[in-house]
Order: C-alpha cells, then sequence, then structure tokens
C-alpha cells in the first residue's frame, strides 16, 4: 500500500527517506528538515502511525513493500535511507529485498538481530498495557527508558511524547507483534554494498554500543558515530550532532 508520506527539501536533490521509530510518525523527523534542505527529502508514516491507515496484522515485509511503492509512486528510483529503530528494520531489510533501490544507508540506534524469548516475552506484555491502558499510558515509562539518564521533563522528551501519543493503541499493538516477529538480519551484513554510517547514542539502553559494533563489524567499510548526550532518540536528544554526521555522509555520496 502506498504511504502518506511528507516531502521537503530541493526537488532536484538526492532523495533521502527518513523511516520513523516505534511508536512514532514521519513527524519525528522535524529536528532533521532544515539541515537536509539541500536533499529531496521523504519522510513516509509507516503503518497506522501519522497518516497512513492501520491495515492489521502486518510484518516488517510489508512495510517494505509499502516503502517500494511509495518511492516508485513519488518517481523515485534510488535513494540513501535512513532508518532509526524500527525504521532501520526496514531499511535493512529493503537493502536485501530490493538492493538496486537503495543508494545508501544511514543505521540509527537499530540491530540486526531478531528479539530472543525474552524480548518477545516483553513485548507480548507491551502489547496487553496498551490494550488495557491506552498508548498515553504506555509512552511515559517508555520514554523514561528509552531516552537518556534524566531526559524526563526535556525538550525531546516532551517533543517525542508529543508524536508517541498520537497513535492509537490499535497501531502501537500491531507495530509490536510485527517487531517481535521481525527477522534476523546478521547473514546479511556482509552482503551489503553500498555506503554505510551506523549512528548510536551513547546512552542507547534499547540498541546499545554493542549492536551498533556488529553492524560496523559486519558491514563492509561502514562508518561508526555515536552521538554524546543522547539514549535510543539520537536524532531528537542531540539533533546537532546527529544532523552533522547526517549531512556529512549525504553530502559524501
Amino acid at each position: 500500500m502506498k504511504l502518506s508520506a511528507r516531502e521537503s527539501g530541493d526537488a532536484k536533490g538526492l532523495p533521502v527517506v527518513l523511516l520513523h521509530a516505534f511508536p512514532m510518525s514521519s513527524a519525528m523527523w522535524e529536528p532533521q528538515l532544515a539541515a537536509l534542505k539541500r536533499f529531496r527529502v521523504l519522510t513516509p508514516d509507516l503503518r497506522g502511525f501519522g497518516g497512513t491507515p492501520l491495515v492489521a496484522p502486518w510484518f516488517i515485509e510489508n512495510a517494505v513493500d509499502d516503502l517500494l511503492e511509495t518511492l516508485s509512486a513519488a518517481g523515485v528510483e534510488r535513494a540513501a535511507l535512513v532508518g532509526l529503530s524500527m525504521g532501520g528494520y526496514v531499511a535493512l531489510r529493503a537493502a536485501q529485498k530490493a538492493p538496486e533501490r537503495v543508494l545508501a544507508l544511514a543505521l540509527c540506534d537499530t540491530r540486526a538481530e531478531a528479539d530472543g524469548n525474552e524480548a518477545k516475552l516483553k513485548r507480548a506484555a507491551a502489547v496487553e498495557f496498551v490494550r488495557a491502558r491506552g498508548t498515553a499510558s504506555f509512552v511515559r515509562p517508555f520514554l523514561k527508558d528509552a531516552l537518556a539518564p534524566g531526559a524526563e521533563g526535556s525538550s525531546a522528551f516532551e517533543f517525542l511524547r508529543g508524536v508517541a501519543e498520537s497513535a492509537a493503541p490499535e497501531s502501537v499493538m500491531a507495530a509490536l507483534a510485527a517487531l517481535a516477529a521481525r527477522a534476523d538480519m546478521t547473514e546479511f551484513l556482509p552482503k551489503i554494498a553500498v555506503a554505510t554510517c551506523v549512528l548510536v547514542g551513547a546512552h542507547d539502553k534499547i540498541t546499545p554500543l554493542s549492536a551498533a559494533e556488529l553492524l560496523r563489524s559486519r558491514i563492509p567499510g561502514a562508518s561508526l558515530r555515536v552521538i554524546p548526550g543522547a539514549g535510543h532518540f539520537s536524532s531528537a536528544e542531540n539533533p546537532a550532532a546527529f544532523n552533522e554526521t547526517l549531512v556529512s555522509f549525504l553530502s559524501g555520496l
């Protein structure tokens, strides 16, 4: 299905697609848009988030098909994919399924490994929590755990909370199931043949430095940048350092 997608920047610039994290929408990329004004930037909403209706159940595989359909509708043959967390899972699978459509990868606060049993059980519990208490009750403790220590109440925390709380409970539950069911991409990493930049928040507990190091070590020629003062949402927690790294990488393509 074609996704709701905003377009910004230079229509003649290098196509760059920003793929959002769970449980956000494309609105989470607001701190990046001005810095990327030289590029043709597309920010799609995955199923159930932002302006895209929920068609569920869905898997990361479906999100990749949605992305490719959306790019084709926009007349984009090849694009640099920038994915944070869930968006990174979509970017990796897209690079595997349709390498001819992917110009480069920026993998941010994400990992190649699938969920283990403990993580699957946590997602199942989160589904029941959201079903019983709704999105808002889920988002605050989720962000408190995801962001750098002491971030609660900060402008980044409130910005992300505002974005996440707009998601319907059904959308959050469907995404949790999709995340739990995703494939392990570790064995694919050495086959990636495009320029790749890995970014990770110094205080990311969800996809920590060890996960980023695995991406960097297995993807040929990949670079790694640790974003200081940031946790799992480094794009919002330290946008200055994040944007500098991302723009430098994209400008070198």
